[in-house]
Protein backbone atom coordinates (compact mmCIF):
# COMPACT_ATOMS: atom_id res chain seq x y z
CA UNK A 1 0.00 0.00 0.00
CA UNK A 2 2.65 2.33 1.26
CA UNK A 3 4.83 1.82 -2.56
CA UNK A 4 1.36 2.38 -4.41
CA UNK A 5 0.70 5.45 -2.56
CA UNK A 6 4.29 6.81 -3.64
CA UNK A 7 3.88 5.80 -7.04
CA UNK A 8 1.06 7.51 -7.22
CA UNK A 9 2.64 10.91 -5.67
CA UNK A 10 5.82 10.63 -7.45
CA UNK A 11 3.91 9.87 -10.71
CA UNK A 12 4.12 13.17 -12.78
CA UNK A 13 0.96 15.08 -13.57
CA UNK A 14 -0.17 14.84 -17.15
CA UNK A 15 0.64 17.66 -19.19
CA UNK A 16 -1.90 19.65 -20.75
CA UNK A 17 -0.70 18.80 -24.23
CA UNK A 18 -1.36 15.02 -23.23
CA UNK A 19 -4.29 16.04 -21.96
CA UNK A 20 -5.78 17.07 -24.97
CA UNK A 21 -4.30 14.08 -27.20
CA UNK A 22 -6.00 11.99 -24.63
CA UNK A 23 -9.54 12.83 -24.23
CA UNK A 24 -9.55 15.80 -26.65
CA UNK A 25 -9.09 20.03 -26.54
CA UNK A 26 -10.15 21.03 -23.04
CA UNK A 27 -11.32 24.64 -23.94
CA UNK A 28 -10.90 24.52 -27.77
CA UNK A 29 -9.70 27.78 -29.37
CA UNK A 30 -11.88 29.16 -32.42
CA UNK A 31 -9.93 30.35 -35.21
CA UNK A 32 -9.68 34.04 -35.51
CA UNK A 33 -11.36 36.31 -38.34
CA UNK A 34 -8.64 36.67 -40.54
CA UNK A 35 -6.95 39.79 -42.12
CA UNK A 36 -8.41 39.26 -45.66
CA UNK A 37 -11.95 38.45 -43.99
CA UNK A 38 -11.99 41.91 -41.91
CA UNK A 39 -10.81 43.73 -44.91
CA UNK A 40 -13.83 42.35 -46.73
CA UNK A 41 -16.03 43.03 -43.68
CA UNK A 42 -14.96 46.70 -43.65
CA UNK A 43 -15.87 47.09 -47.50
CA UNK A 44 -18.99 45.68 -46.66
CA UNK A 45 -19.66 48.11 -43.44
CA UNK A 46 -19.03 51.05 -45.55
CA UNK A 47 -21.05 50.09 -47.95
CA UNK A 48 -24.03 49.30 -45.70
CA UNK A 49 -23.17 53.00 -43.70
CA UNK A 50 -23.80 54.82 -47.08
CA UNK A 51 -27.40 53.13 -48.53
CA UNK A 52 -28.37 52.67 -45.17
CA UNK A 53 -28.35 56.42 -43.97
CA UNK A 54 -29.32 57.74 -47.68
CA UNK A 55 -32.44 55.56 -47.39
CA UNK A 56 -33.74 55.09 -44.31
CA UNK A 57 -33.17 58.99 -43.35
CA UNK A 58 -33.87 60.53 -47.14
CA UNK A 59 -36.14 58.17 -48.34
CA UNK A 60 -38.32 60.69 -50.52
CA UNK A 61 -34.58 61.24 -52.69
CA UNK A 62 -34.36 58.00 -53.64
CA UNK A 63 -37.37 58.14 -56.39
CA UNK A 64 -34.53 60.10 -58.24
CA UNK A 65 -31.29 59.38 -57.13
CA UNK A 66 -30.95 55.93 -56.93
CA UNK A 67 -30.43 52.88 -59.30
CA UNK A 68 -33.66 52.73 -59.81
CA UNK A 69 -37.07 54.95 -58.44
CA UNK A 70 -38.36 53.57 -55.32
CA UNK A 71 -41.31 55.27 -54.50
CA UNK A 72 -43.41 55.72 -51.81
CA UNK A 73 -40.73 56.47 -49.79
CA UNK A 74 -40.98 53.58 -47.54
CA UNK A 75 -39.71 51.30 -49.49
CA UNK A 76 -36.79 53.10 -49.89
CA UNK A 77 -37.04 53.20 -45.89
CA UNK A 78 -37.55 49.24 -45.60
CA UNK A 79 -34.26 48.72 -47.64
CA UNK A 80 -32.81 51.22 -45.61
CA UNK A 81 -33.52 49.58 -42.10
CA UNK A 82 -31.42 45.97 -44.03
CA UNK A 83 -29.03 48.70 -44.48
CA UNK A 84 -28.50 50.03 -40.91
CA UNK A 85 -28.95 46.46 -39.36
CA UNK A 86 -26.34 45.26 -41.73
CA UNK A 87 -24.10 48.31 -40.04
CA UNK A 88 -24.73 46.20 -36.74
CA UNK A 89 -23.18 43.28 -37.69
CA UNK A 90 -20.10 44.79 -39.84
CA UNK A 91 -19.42 46.77 -37.28
CA UNK A 92 -19.24 44.39 -34.53
CA UNK A 93 -17.05 42.30 -36.58
CA UNK A 94 -14.83 45.04 -37.64
CA UNK A 95 -14.15 46.44 -34.25
CA UNK A 96 -15.14 44.04 -31.66
CA UNK A 97 -15.29 39.83 -32.54
CA UNK A 98 -11.89 37.79 -32.56
CA UNK A 99 -13.72 34.56 -33.28
CA UNK A 100 -14.14 33.30 -36.74
CA UNK A 101 -17.31 30.97 -35.32
CA UNK A 102 -19.03 34.06 -33.73
CA UNK A 103 -20.17 35.33 -37.16
CA UNK A 104 -19.51 32.30 -39.01
CA UNK A 105 -23.62 32.48 -39.83
CA UNK A 106 -23.57 35.79 -41.78
CA UNK A 107 -21.72 34.67 -44.99
CA UNK A 108 -25.05 32.39 -46.40
CA UNK A 109 -27.51 34.87 -46.17
CA UNK A 110 -25.42 37.52 -47.36
CA UNK A 111 -24.77 35.40 -50.54
CA UNK A 112 -28.50 34.68 -50.56
CA UNK A 113 -29.13 38.03 -50.58
CA UNK A 114 -26.82 38.82 -52.82
CA UNK A 115 -28.34 36.56 -55.44
CA UNK A 116 -31.82 37.90 -55.41
CA UNK A 117 -31.12 41.06 -55.55
CA UNK A 118 -28.76 40.41 -58.63
CA UNK A 119 -31.58 38.69 -60.10
CA UNK A 120 -34.49 40.79 -59.39
CA UNK A 121 -31.87 43.45 -61.30
CA UNK A 122 -31.71 41.39 -64.48
CA UNK A 123 -35.44 40.28 -64.38
CA UNK A 124 -36.47 44.47 -64.13
CA UNK A 125 -33.30 45.49 -66.59
CA UNK A 126 -35.44 47.86 -68.00
CA UNK A 127 -36.59 49.65 -65.02
CA UNK A 128 -33.43 51.24 -63.98
CA UNK A 129 -31.20 54.19 -64.90
CA UNK A 130 -28.01 52.29 -67.17
CA UNK A 131 -26.95 56.13 -67.58
CA UNK A 132 -26.16 56.88 -63.73
CA UNK A 133 -22.96 55.11 -62.05
CA UNK A 134 -24.38 54.19 -59.28
CA UNK A 135 -26.16 51.78 -61.23
CA UNK A 136 -23.42 49.93 -62.49
CA UNK A 137 -22.02 49.74 -58.86
CA UNK A 138 -25.17 48.22 -57.16
CA UNK A 139 -24.84 45.59 -60.02
CA UNK A 140 -21.28 45.09 -59.56
CA UNK A 141 -21.13 44.53 -56.18
CA UNK A 142 -24.23 42.09 -56.19
CA UNK A 143 -22.54 39.84 -59.18
CA UNK A 144 -19.48 39.96 -56.80
CA UNK A 145 -20.33 39.76 -53.26
CA UNK A 146 -21.26 35.70 -53.98
CA UNK A 147 -18.06 34.75 -55.00
CA UNK A 148 -16.14 36.94 -52.86
CA UNK A 149 -18.04 35.98 -49.68
CA UNK A 150 -18.06 32.51 -50.69
CA UNK A 151 -14.25 32.84 -51.15
CA UNK A 152 -13.44 34.22 -47.90
CA UNK A 153 -15.90 31.67 -46.10
CA UNK A 154 -14.16 28.49 -47.75
CA UNK A 155 -10.81 30.16 -46.55
CA UNK A 156 -11.71 30.23 -43.00
CA UNK A 157 -13.38 27.27 -42.63
CA UNK A 158 -10.39 25.43 -43.64
CA UNK A 159 -8.42 27.10 -40.86
CA UNK A 160 -10.99 26.56 -38.09
CA UNK A 161 -11.05 23.53 -35.91
CA UNK A 162 -14.00 20.82 -35.31
CA UNK A 163 -17.07 23.10 -33.70
CA UNK A 164 -17.87 22.86 -30.50
CA UNK A 165 -20.66 20.71 -28.83
CA UNK A 166 -23.76 22.71 -28.57
CA UNK A 167 -24.67 24.17 -25.34
CA UNK A 168 -28.31 22.89 -24.19
CA UNK A 169 -29.28 25.97 -23.23
CA UNK A 170 -29.20 27.57 -26.41
CA UNK A 171 -31.79 24.14 -27.95
CA UNK A 172 -35.12 26.22 -27.71
CA UNK A 173 -33.40 29.41 -29.58
CA UNK A 174 -32.55 26.84 -32.25
CA UNK A 175 -35.84 25.44 -32.37
CA UNK A 176 -37.49 28.46 -33.02
CA UNK A 177 -35.06 29.81 -34.84
CA UNK A 178 -35.36 26.80 -37.28
CA UNK A 179 -39.37 26.83 -37.40
CA UNK A 180 -39.69 31.08 -38.18
CA UNK A 181 -36.74 30.63 -40.15
CA UNK A 182 -38.55 27.76 -43.01
CA UNK A 183 -41.49 29.95 -42.61
CA UNK A 184 -40.01 33.47 -43.80
CA UNK A 185 -37.81 31.60 -46.34
CA UNK A 186 -41.03 29.83 -47.54
CA UNK A 187 -42.63 33.12 -47.64
CA UNK A 188 -40.02 35.36 -49.10
CA UNK A 189 -39.60 32.64 -52.05
CA UNK A 190 -43.11 32.80 -52.71
CA UNK A 191 -43.04 36.41 -53.11
CA UNK A 192 -40.28 36.13 -55.18
CA UNK A 193 -41.91 34.06 -57.49
CA UNK A 194 -45.50 35.84 -57.59
CA UNK A 195 -44.87 39.05 -57.10
CA UNK A 196 -47.89 40.63 -58.75
CA UNK A 197 -50.34 38.21 -56.84
CA UNK A 198 -48.83 38.56 -53.39
CA UNK A 199 -47.54 42.15 -53.81
CA UNK A 200 -51.36 42.62 -53.43
CA UNK A 201 -51.41 41.29 -49.86
CA UNK A 202 -48.34 43.72 -48.74
CA UNK A 203 -49.54 46.92 -46.30
CA UNK A 204 -47.91 49.14 -48.61
CA UNK A 205 -47.81 49.54 -52.77
CA UNK A 206 -45.29 47.21 -54.40
CA UNK A 207 -44.25 47.04 -58.25
CA UNK A 208 -43.13 43.80 -59.06
CA UNK A 209 -39.48 44.70 -58.92
CA UNK A 210 -39.85 46.08 -55.51
CA UNK A 211 -41.80 42.73 -54.47
CA UNK A 212 -38.70 40.82 -55.13
CA UNK A 213 -36.31 43.03 -53.30
CA UNK A 214 -38.13 42.76 -50.76
CA UNK A 215 -38.14 39.11 -51.12
CA UNK A 216 -34.55 38.87 -51.01
CA UNK A 217 -34.19 40.24 -47.70
CA UNK A 218 -36.86 38.17 -46.11
CA UNK A 219 -34.63 35.38 -47.52
CA UNK A 220 -31.86 36.23 -45.79
CA UNK A 221 -33.61 37.08 -42.47
CA UNK A 222 -34.82 33.23 -42.98
CA UNK A 223 -31.83 31.81 -44.39
CA UNK A 224 -29.87 33.44 -40.99
CA UNK A 225 -32.52 31.75 -38.49
CA UNK A 226 -32.00 28.34 -40.34
CA UNK A 227 -28.15 28.63 -40.32
CA UNK A 228 -28.60 29.40 -36.84
CA UNK A 229 -30.89 26.77 -35.95
CA UNK A 230 -27.99 24.15 -37.53
CA UNK A 231 -25.33 25.54 -36.40
CA UNK A 232 -25.11 27.90 -33.50
CA UNK A 233 -22.78 26.53 -30.41
CA UNK A 234 -21.86 28.63 -27.72
CA UNK A 235 -24.25 31.18 -26.50
CA UNK A 236 -21.47 34.04 -27.72
CA UNK A 237 -22.39 33.11 -31.24
CA UNK A 238 -26.28 34.22 -30.88
CA UNK A 239 -24.53 37.79 -30.47
CA UNK A 240 -24.32 39.22 -33.50
CA UNK A 241 -26.71 37.56 -36.06
CA UNK A 242 -29.52 37.83 -33.35
CA UNK A 243 -28.54 41.76 -32.44
CA UNK A 244 -28.61 41.88 -36.20
CA UNK A 245 -32.02 40.63 -36.10
CA UNK A 246 -33.32 43.15 -33.59
CA UNK A 247 -32.25 46.18 -35.30
CA UNK A 248 -33.64 44.95 -38.34
CA UNK A 249 -37.20 44.58 -36.41
CA UNK A 250 -37.34 47.59 -34.66
CA UNK A 251 -35.88 49.72 -37.55
CA UNK A 252 -38.82 48.05 -39.81
CA UNK A 253 -41.64 48.34 -36.64
CA UNK A 254 -40.82 52.13 -37.13
CA UNK A 255 -42.19 52.29 -40.67
CA UNK A 256 -45.76 52.45 -40.19
CA UNK A 257 -45.59 55.31 -37.97
CA UNK A 258 -43.00 57.41 -40.05
CA UNK A 259 -44.40 56.72 -43.13
CA UNK A 260 -48.31 56.56 -42.04
CA UNK A 261 -49.44 57.84 -45.19
CA UNK A 262 -47.86 55.09 -47.08
CA UNK A 263 -48.98 52.29 -44.99
CA UNK A 264 -52.35 50.61 -45.15
CA UNK A 265 -53.25 51.69 -41.82
CA UNK A 266 -56.05 49.74 -39.75
CA UNK A 267 -55.79 46.80 -42.15
CA UNK A 268 -55.82 43.01 -42.00
CA UNK A 269 -52.75 43.08 -44.08
CA UNK A 270 -50.70 45.66 -41.53
CA UNK A 271 -51.81 43.80 -39.29
CA UNK A 272 -50.35 40.64 -40.24
CA UNK A 273 -46.71 41.80 -41.00
CA UNK A 274 -46.95 43.67 -37.47
CA UNK A 275 -47.60 40.51 -36.12
CA UNK A 276 -45.01 38.53 -37.89
CA UNK A 277 -41.77 41.77 -37.19
CA UNK A 278 -43.05 41.40 -33.23
CA UNK A 279 -42.78 37.60 -33.78
CA UNK A 280 -38.95 38.08 -35.00
CA UNK A 281 -38.35 40.75 -32.62
CA UNK A 282 -38.94 38.71 -29.77
CA UNK A 283 -37.14 35.96 -30.91
CA UNK A 284 -34.04 38.43 -30.64
CA UNK A 285 -34.81 39.28 -27.68
CA UNK A 286 -34.93 36.47 -26.33
CA UNK A 287 -32.03 34.78 -27.81
CA UNK A 288 -29.71 37.94 -26.81
CA UNK A 289 -30.95 37.31 -23.71
CA UNK A 290 -29.76 33.93 -23.34
CA UNK A 291 -26.64 34.75 -24.69
CA UNK A 292 -25.93 37.71 -22.59
CA UNK A 293 -26.68 35.56 -19.40
CA UNK A 294 -24.68 32.28 -20.66
CA UNK A 295 -21.54 34.00 -22.09
CA UNK A 296 -19.98 35.11 -19.25
CA UNK A 297 -16.69 36.33 -19.72
CA UNK A 298 -16.34 34.58 -23.32
CA UNK A 299 -15.31 37.38 -26.50
CA UNK A 300 -16.94 37.54 -29.32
Amino acid sequence: MLVSNAAVVAAPRMSPLRERRRHGPLDPSPARVQLLSRAGVVVLFLLAVANGAFLYLLPAQAEAHYAWAIAPPINAAFMGAGYLAGTVATALVVFATRSWRSLRMLPLPLIVLSVGLLAATLVHADRFRWDYPMTWLWTGVYAAVPFGVAALWFRQERAAPAPPPADPCLRGVRLVSAALGGLVVAGSVALFVAPGALGELWPWPLTDLLARTVASWYALIGTSLLVCGWSLRRPVEAVIPYATLLAWSLLLLLLPLVHAGDAAGGTVELGVWLAAQCALAALATLALAVALRRAGEERL
